[in-house]
């Protein structure tokens, strides 16, 4: 039998932020509770996985951990800023940013004030952003930059089965599918370069880690 790989389980934990949200939308469940519940089962499935690699492993799963924080964050920063530049260009009618408000309301209530529920919406945003690039930078970090895409599509692929339907985009939704993908275009090729340049030597590590 296969011995299962434990940094793939790690990174497929710290996904716990973006699997809070598919069952808050599906379950109605509170985001703040389910990210509550899947946060601490992460966390503890993660610092197992810590204290059960080896010295070798745990080095190199640093390196992905700092890598993907900083990775994940430019490429947030590069989507948010490729949907911003759309929008305001092609003077869209859909605004990709309130969803940060409805991020904010499934977490705090529909009763804070607004620049409440916006602010708490856009941590949770960027804390997605970061998570999905530590998942990447631990399970494809130093691969060639295009695998980069490929996870923002299927990131993508996602938020078009969820969001249409969650938030009644049917209006806008040529302008929701342009916007969308062209910033995740945009998220996967920073992700992808950042890791390709940092983590290069990923791949011949693991081999004499395994």
């Amino acid at each position: 039998m296969k011995k299962i790989d434990l940094s793939l389980v790690f990174a497929l934990a710290i996904l716990f932020s973006g699997a809070a949200l598919l069952v808050a939308v599906y379950t109605h469940l509170s985001l703040a509770l389910a990210l509550g519940l899947l946060g601490t089962a992460a966390l503890s499935c993660m610092g197992i996985i810590w204290v059960n690699i080896d010295p070798a492993r745990k080095q190199l799963l640093k390196k992905q951990l700092l890598v993907g924080l900083i990775a994940g964050f430019a490429a947030t920063l590069a989507y948010d800023t490729t949907r911003l530049l759309l929008v305001y260009l092609g003077h869209l009618q859909f605004s990709p940013f309130e969803t940060f408000n409805v991020f904010g309301k499934l977490i705090v209530g529909t009763e804070a004030p607004r620049v409440v529920t916006q602010t708490v919406g856009t941590i949770y945003h960027v804390l997605n952003g970061i998570c999905f690039g530590i998942a990447y930078c631990i399970a494809f970090g130093g691969r060639n930059w295009k695998f980069g895409i490929v996870w923002a599509f299927i990131l993508e692929s996602f938020m078009l089965t969820v969001y249409p339907g969650w938030l009644n985009l049917d209006a806008v939704m040529k302008e929701f599918v342009s916007v969308s993908l062209l910033g995740h275009v945009a998220y996967g090729t920073v992700l992808g370069l950042l890791a390709q340049k940092y983590l290069a030597h990923k791949i011949d590590v693991e081999k004499t880690v395994t």
